[in-house]
């Protein structure tokens, strides 16, 4: 029992630090039981974890194990163990001083819970039990309430989303509790929700904002994000300030992030780009710009994005002669030709809705032409969901940014 239970903090903590994924640590469970190996040494043996990074996890396990540690704040310690190149030791003073800005202490009411009460989503009743939780383990009230599953990671993804919209000023509490039902009831994305009730949609041309480049660039799991959006929303705090208090990134990928983000508003590099350049300037240890020469394709002269009839002809969905029948001498918009092809049974609703999102992505920057084609194919030949091809290639892609076609 007590190895059992010292694996599932083990996993906890190398998986929270990002030490290893989760295909690894399944493959080092069956090697572990397989040559009667304690999970810790097979993990060093196979060459998946350094011993030094493992003796910084066993260091964070036992303090977990003489509760002189909770496993959130170990998590987060080791985060920046490894971000920052600091001994756990070092680290947990670093976080026992970054927490200072960034530790809310939680209360029952908050701009995300009066929401959520708002909508019909929580009682005070669950409300209770995750403040109670949320004061015990350190961890904040949203993510909590995932974890309880009072509430789904898709409801409180839109509570976030809609807590920064009416922040900004874009929507009213009104509109923020009807998007928040609708999502309750339907399990759709909060931007689509929004975009077919047509309540609010984002403008073309905007660029990634800085937190949806760490996701595209792999920094940050789903969880992860939530709980940096939950501390910016009700702390106030710069979002890039937050990832790295939460030893999600360190101080030179948020400066790079943020040269990124120039360039891609300036027109010189796509959103894609600036993602791949982001990974690999961190990961090989080299600057943005040679990691900017070193991508194939070259991501200068940025390509043509793609017309609708060019994803459509290319992902094989229209054939070139009912194309040509239909738009040939004609100037017609997106819009305007999607209506034309429902018209004529050519195209059904789930397809052209699909090819619409693919084509907002390509656009906006955020999928190559290749990748668009591709996907929208895979999606209509396999009656596969756009949300799910996109994580499996990879394309960690901001919703807001297929929603906006009108």
């Amino acid at each position: 029992m007590l190895t059992k239970n010292r694996n599932e903090v083990l996993s906890l903590l190398l998986t929270g630090a990002r030490l290893i994924d989760m295909p690894t640590l399944e493959q080092s469970y069956s090697s572990s039981a397989r040559l009667s190996t304690p999970l810790h040494k097979v993990l060093v043996m196979l060459g998946y974890v350094s011993q030094f990074k493992m003796d910084r996890v066993l260091h964070a396990e036992t303090m977990i194990r003489v509760n002189e540690l909770s496993p959130e704040i170990a998590v987060k310690a080791l985060r920046i163990a490894t971000t920052q190149q600091l001994t756990f030791e070092e680290a947990l003073d670093a976080l026992g001083d970054e927490h200072k800005k960034t530790q809310l202490m939680p209360t029952a009411s908050n701009e995300i819970t009066d929401l959520l009460v708002e909508a019909g989503c929580i009682n005070n009743e669950q409300i209770g039990r995750a403040l109670k939780t949320s004061l015990e383990n350190g961890m904040q009230m949203g993510r909590v309430l995932v974890f309880h599953r009072d509430v789904t990671s898709q409801v409180m993804k839109a509570a976030l989303t809609c807590c920064m919209l009416m922040q900004e000023e874009k929507i009213g509490l009104a509109s923020a509790v009807e998007a928040v039902k609708h999502v309750r009831k339907t399990n759709m994305s909060v931007e689509q929700v929004m975009f077919q009730h047509n309540i609010y949609h984002e403008e073309s041309g905007q660029g990634p904002r800085i937190h949806e480049l760490f996701a595209m660039a792999g920094f940050v799991s789903d969880s992860d994000m939530m709980e940096c959006l939950e501390l910016h929303v009700l702390r106030g705090r710069q979002i890039g300030q937050i990832f790295i208090e939460q030893g999600l990134i360190n101080n030179d990928v948020l400066e790079n992030a943020i040269v990124l983000q120039g360039m891609v508003a300036s027109g010189a590099i796509k959103a894609y780009h600036a993602a791949e350049v982001l990974k690999n300037a961190y990961n090989k240890e080299i600057s943005i710009y040679q990691a900017l020469g070193e991508l194939n394709p070259p991501a200068c002269p940025p390509t043509q994005n793609l017309t609708f009839g060019e994803l459509l002809l290319a992902a094989n969905l229209v054939k070139r002669e009912t194309y040509n029948s239909y738009f040939e001498g004609l100037e017609l918009c997106t819009r305007e030709m999607a209506k034309k092809l429902l018209a004529a049974g050519t195209l059904n609703d789930k397809t052209c809705v699909t090819a619409l999102r693919c084509l907002s992505l390509n656009n906006e920057g955020f999928i190559s032409n290749k990748d668009a084609i591709e996907i929208l194919r895979h999606c209509v030949s396999y009656d596969a969901n756009l949300d799910e091809q996109l994580a499996a290639w990879a394309h960690f892609v901001p919703n807001r940014m297929q929603w906006i076609w009108r």
